[in-house]
């Protein structure tokens, strides 16, 4: 028996926590009171310099107070699978990924002790179905979080799919068995699981099915970079180097960084930097010439997260209308381009594909068709996103769709799950 157990929903975007504490169940604590919504602390690290470390909208605060000295880093939580990646550097300070996601881990834990008036070293924390579609790279990012929670003096860690914790939340609402499909749609996977609830105690055999991949959010964001503003950052440039032949053009180890929040970010490292700074000078005047000044505006004048959330804005601004239009200004930076609904569907059919077909295993492993489906339970922004939710429509029927566009569904499980474990009844 514990006494206290907190419930962390650590998203690549926002985070968000809850407990279950002296036989009660503490609903989403207010971490950040700076934010709009105090219960929702935006996934953000800023580093003015390798000494000082602020979080979520203070993070936004400071990095804009200071001129946007130092590092910001957002969407980090993407980075786990990647084998490739080890971390990066602030000053002379070295930042192992299992460090940053500690670093953001340690101050949830903190502020939640300091609310809560106790130590804790307990933690249900909140995963993707998967973080890769690889067995290998999954495993290797759930070895990585371990560590992190590790490192944030965690003790007793335990680990819950996020899609299983939107159905413990649901299934507090039904009176009567029903099959049921849980979507999680957040910033950077999808994840799905069709489980069998009701008004009974939870065991893992409910669980019929339970996958997921990942892709969602970010990746909508990216392929506005991708397909049509990327090229006002040289992602096409041509140059030639000195004393060389052949013409040769932006290669993807830069212009795929340009793409993601995760990534542009390391376009700012020295040797990346200066790679991009040797191209710039190779490149003839002109057109291409001047879309490398928009690279180095972005990157020296730390444009890239205000950038990104213009991004952001334009893609939930389609949601709800045919067209969009961008507008960025800043002095050597000045980008005006129209969007529209339909261009923007064709750019995401793969990405339709690739979620869908994570459904599809879903639904083969559970052995459920799409008619014995009772229920369906969206949640996440990207679930609104219209090519999204009219593909669950065609699929499954208006009538049987529920979309929960807040944060809370994911930690309201968390919490009751934390419950369970607290008691020592959450089914292993």
């Amino acid at each position: 028996m514990r006494n206290t157990v907190l419930a962390v929903d650590f998203g690549t975007s926002n985070s968000l926590v809850g407990a279950w504490a002296d036989g009660k169940r503490i609903e989403a604590l207010q971490l950040d009171l700076l934010a709009s919504d105090p219960t929702v602390m935006r996934t953000l690290l800023y580093f003015p310099n390798a000494d000082e470390c602020f979080y979520g909208v203070e993070a936004i605060k400071q990095y804009l107070e200071r001129e946007m000295e130092g590092r910001l880093f957002r969407s980090f939580k993407s980075h786990l699978p990647n084998r490739m990646y080890l971390g990066t550097s602030v000053g002379d300070r070295i930042l192992t990924l299992e460090n940053m996601v500690g670093i953001f881990l340690l101050e949830l834990k903190k502020r939640a002790e300091n609310i809560l008036q106790r130590d804790i070293d307990s933690v249900i924390l909140g995963r993707p179905a998967r973080y890769s579609l690889d067995a290998v790279n999954d495993g290797f990012a759930l070895h990585r979080m371990q560590k992190a929670a590790e490192y944030a003096r965690f003790k007793n860690i335990e680990f819950m799919p996020e899609p299983l914790a939107a159905a413990l939340d649901y299934r507090r609402k039904l009176t009567s068995e029903k099959i049921v499909l849980i979507g999680d749609f957040g910033g950077g996977t999808s994840d799905f699981t069709v489980i069998k609830l009701g008004p009974f105690q939870f065991q893992r055999e409910h669980v019929l099915g339970l996958d997921g991949c990942s892709l969602a959010g970010d990746a909508l964001d990216s392929l506005f970079m991708s397909q049509k503003l990327g090229t006002y950052f040289g992602a096409k440039a041509k140059y030639r180097m000195p004393l060389g032949n052949n013409w040769l053009t932006m290669p993807p180890s830069i212009s795929d960084r340009l793409n993601f929040p995760a990534q542009i970010v390391h376009l700012k490292e020295p040797t990346t930097y200066q790679y991009i700074q040797e191209v710039k000078k190779c490149a003839p005047q002109g057109a291409d010439h001047k879309a490398l000044e928009r690279l180095t505006v972005l990157i020296d004048d730390q444009q890239i997260f205000p950038f990104f959330e213009t991004i952001e804005s334009t893609k939930r601004s389609l949601s709800d209308n045919e067209k969009s239009h961008f507008s960025f200004y800043y002095p050597g930076l000045e980008i005006n381009s129209e969007f529209n609904r339909g261009d923007f569907e064709t750019w995401a059919e793969a990405f339709k594909g690739k979620i869908f077909a994570s459904l599809d295993r879903c639904l083969q492993q559970a052995q459920v068709s799409a008619e014995q489906v009772d229920l369906v339970c969206l949640t996440g922004g990207t679930a609104k996103v219209p090519l999204v939710l009219n593909e669950f429509e065609r699929r499954f029927g208006k009538q049987k769709l529920q979309t929960q566009s807040h944060f809370h569904s994911v930690l309201s499980g968390l919490i009751e799950a934390a419950e369970l474990y607290g008691k020592g009844l959450l089914p292993n």
